[in-house]
């Protein structure tokens, strides 16, 4: 097989990572639409506050950290951002990544009862799991950057969890596969995330890790994204290098990912 092949086949898959799930939602958008409602429903059915659930979780952690760490700690900075400002606008979208890729390792499992006997767009999967969280992060964050830096940084916190998840949709896929092989994989998940959470500067400013520690943190991908993140809503400056890093890893992995995804699905049902 010439260069030039395998160039135009992985091109090829690059592009259907996106287009066939979005293409695929589209023409299923009656059936999308009744498992979002079916999962809303799950989720909600039985309380008293109902569908203010889903945003209300999220609202009441934001309340929880600012309690802590501005009324109890009192962490304020003399120059730049307060501890409160970087950590809100890194934790959310945080939160979002970690339920959608936990979710996304058990996603063939917890869909099985629709798939497993009647044929079904097993393509519309990942946007169906990052559809709620999509909508729900979106607005939390939107309300939570309007409040700590005005209108215009809110604004554009619009674009953060939309770009968020289609940069998390390579490892969606990704996960979605070995949750399935690989049992333990889902439930080895969570700590694995929560450990790249304490390797990233979620909970601390870049410039606290000890200086022989900094020059490394190019090595890992979620460094790059928090900084993104920070520098859209104006919490820090843009480094051209570090999106350009995340621009690069998300073109490696989608063809990849897209690939083993779609060479899996003959298989899900045997081994569900």
């Amino acid at each position: 097989m010439s260069v030039l092949n395998i160039a135009g086949n992985y091109l090829r898959n690059v592009v259907n990572g996106i287009v066939v799930p979005i293409r695929s939602s589209v023409t299923h958008a009656s059936l999308l639409r009744m498992l979002l409602k079916r999962e809303v429903i799950n989720r909600t059915s039985g309380t008293l506050l109902g569908k203010l659930w889903p945003l209300l979780q999220p609202t009441l952690q934001v309340l929880g950290f600012w309690f802590l760490f501005d009324i109890v700690y009192g962490m304020r900075m003399n120059v730049g951002p307060s501890f409160l400002e970087y950590l809100l606008s890194g934790m959310l979208p945080w939160l979002c990544l970690t339920e959608v890729l936990s979710r996304s390792a058990g996603m063939f499992r917890e869909f099985s009862s629709v798939f497993r006997r009647t044929p079904f767009p097993i393509e519309i999967l990942p946007l169906l799991i990052m559809a709620i969280p999509g909508v729900v992060y979106t607005a939390v964050y939107f309300l939570t950057c309007l409040v700590l830096f005005g209108p215009v940084a809110a604004l554009q916190s619009l674009v953060v969890i939309p770009l968020l998840l289609l940069w998390l949709l390579p490892l969606v896929l990704i996960a979605a596969v070995l949750g399935l092989f690989l049992r333990d994989f889902a439930q080895a998940l969570p700590f694995m995330l929560m450990l790249i959470m304490y390797a990233s500067p979620v909970l601390y400013f870049p410039d606290m890790l000890p200086d022989s520690v900094q020059p490394w943190l190019w090595l890992n991908p979620f460094a790059d994204l928090l900084a993104v993140i920070h520098a859209t809503v104006d919490v820090t400056t843009l480094d051209s290098d570090k999106l350009a890093r995340l621009l690069g890893l998300w073109l490696l992995l989608l063809g990849p990912a897209w690939l083993v995804f779609r060479r899996s699905l003959p298989h899900i049902r045997e081994v569900l």
